[in-house]
């Protein structure tokens, strides 16, 4: 739900009936995820809802979309983002300041490409922690390319396309750590391979804030990451597959096979998986297991991963085969599936039980 235009997705959301919303609200209503971060939703790049958020839960979450059960989020949150900030030095050297090309993210207008948390629990804004403003250069040995931006642009440039936030959720009298990002796509640069050096230590930050490394400092001023005993879920869109794609895979693997990362879900049997995507031919031939594929493209490119103190107890991608009622959600009138009908990505779930009581994180 992003478009290059200011102001258009929100205008869109302002009235029910738009058919491809609506499809995409069928998805999450025949999910029913307590807890969601939905990629590329337009709003005020500076973080809050400009009402578009709070339409789209009234005009179409609220409401049974293709015979899917309404649901309803009560906890929601727009974080700010970089994408379509104006950079205040000449990122890519033309001699000119303009977006989408001279952002601290990759977008046409502040607020585009952004992404949002909705919860049936609630989100502890107070005592969130985000990585927001973390310069690129203050990443030790990070990637960034030798000669490719100058000094100035160095000095300005920060690592997070969008964001990267710890946002608390409180379930009774339990509490986990959503951790969130979007890196940027390891792809449209050049020789220098700024975007896909990019996602790599975009990546390796998530891994970090995981191993709370000391030279993190967020934007709320306090050191560290997360705490050594936190529980968490790791939520994104991390634009990265271990298997093909042009990313640098190793942060990916880190992360992946983090200790603290549930192991039956980043790459065992729980691993979440479709059959809609076992059965989809890509334009390009891959080498990954395509029933764990989430993007059209043939990728494993969107997460969901619990900390390793979880319960798991299921697992999949809403992405229906030919055989499934469901499958109109996705595919136009000529059973093709295409990213205008709904979206190029595919809802990826995980179900858990928390972790037994341990006191306080933060």
């Amino acid at each position: 739900m992003s478009d290059p235009v200011p102001g258009r997705i929100r205008q869109k959301l302002s009235a029910p009936g738009h058919a491809r919303i609506a499809r995409l609200a069928a998805m999450i209503q025949h999910v029913q995820p307590d807890v969601l971060l939905l990629c590329e939703f337009d709003h005020p790049g500076e973080g809050g809802d400009d009402g578009g958020l709070t339409d789209f839960c009234r005009y179409y979450l609220a409401e049974p979309q293709y015979g899917q059960v309404a649901i309803d989020y009560p906890y929601r949150y727009c974080p700010p983002t970089n994408t379509g900030l104006l950079c205040e030095a000449d990122l890519d050297g033309d001699g000119e300041r303009t977006l989408p090309q001279d952002g601290q993210g990759y977008g046409f207008h502040h607020g585009h490409f952004s992404f949002v948390v909705l919860s049936r629990y609630p989100l502890i804004e107070e005592e969130l922690r985000s990585w927001q403003t973390l310069l690129w250069q203050q990443m030790p040995d990070n990637h960034m390319p030798e000669g490719y931006y100058s000094p100035e642009a160095m000095a300005q440039l920060r690592l997070s396309s969008k964001n990267h936030l710890l946002l608390p959720v409180q379930v009774g009298h339990q509490r986990f750590q959503l951790l969130c990002a979007h890196p940027t796509p390891p792809v449209f640069d050049g020789p220098e391979r700024r975007n896909a050096r990019r996602n790599h230590d975009e990546l390796r930050l998530l891994t970090d804030i995981i191993n709370d490394e000391a030279y993190l400092t967020d934007d709320q001023g306090n050191p560290g990451g997360l705490a050594k005993d936190a529980p968490f879920v790791l939520l994104g869109d991390l634009n990265a597959d271990l298997h093909d794609g042009e990313g640098m895979v190793l942060a990916l693997r880190h992360l992946l096979y983090h200790p603290r990362v549930h192991r039956v879900v980043s790459e065992g049997k729980l691993t979440p998986k479709s059959l809609g995507g076992r059965f989809f031919r890509p334009w390009k031939l891959r080498r990954g297991r395509s029933s764990e594929w989430t993007h059209l493209s043939g990728l494993r490119l969107d997460y969901v991963l619990p900390s390793a103190d979880f319960d798991v107890l299921n697992s999949g991608v809403f992405w229906p085969d030919k055989k499934d009622p469901l499958r109109r959600l996705v595919t136009g009138e000529d059973g093709k599936e295409r990213a205008d009908i709904s979206s190029d990505h595919r809802l990826v779930w995980v179900d858990v039980r928390l972790p037994a009581v341990k006191g306080e994180y933060n």
